[in-house]
């Protein structure tokens, strides 16, 4: 183990090295953000699982309970086309009760609840690390690229509006002579 991140040091060193152009060195000289970033990232995959635990937690016990109150209130012997066909509402009877329990429950909605945030907080802490790559490498940003489409709208919007001032006027010239 020991020699393995001596390896690794030595790999990275080496990089440190390079000539001071391009984004290696951007890289290297960034390296404890990055570094940062993804321990943010971790904590938040860390937390995402966790939740992720709690909400399928919720969803097997939910399908469990169904499938029991579906073998308690089914026909034990399925021999014709009608108890094939109650078992058929039973079982959905049943799942339909349960699951409807379970989507309106306060746990639920504080399970979920917390592994929606959870979700957005992985994504953010990859759109910053993202973010960060396409500034080094000199490309644009997703917010630079929405700023642009916001102008091309605002652009749009003002043509659209000079135009119809444009066709009032000449209306207005048709009318007049």
């Amino acid at each position: 183990m020991q020699e393995q991140v001596n390896k690794v040091f030595e790999l990275w060193s080496s990089n440190l090295k390079l000539p001071t152009i391009g984004p290696t060195y951007a890289f290297s000289k960034d390296f404890s953000s990055f570094a940062n970033d993804f321990v943010t990232l971790g904590k938040a995959m860390i937390e995402l699982k966790s939740n992720m635990d709690s909400y399928l937690s919720l969803m097997s016990a939910a399908y469990t309970r169904a499938m029991r109150n579906t073998v308690e209130q089914s026909p034990m012997h399925l021999a014709t086309r009608e108890d094939f066909e109650n078992y058929r509402r039973t079982a959905i009877e049943a799942f339909e009760d349960t699951f409807t329990d379970l989507f309106t429950s306060s746990e639920f909605s504080e399970v979920y609840g917390k592994l929606f945030g959870s979700q957005l907080n992985v994504s953010r802490a990859l759109q910053s690390i993202v973010e960060k790559n396409f500034k080094m490498l000199n490309l644009p940003t997703r917010s630079e690229v929405d700023d642009i489409l916001k102008d091309i709208v605002e652009l749009k919007r003002t043509v659209r509006d000079m135009k119809g001032s444009v066709e009032a006027r000449n209306d207005q010239a048709r009318f007049a002579t």
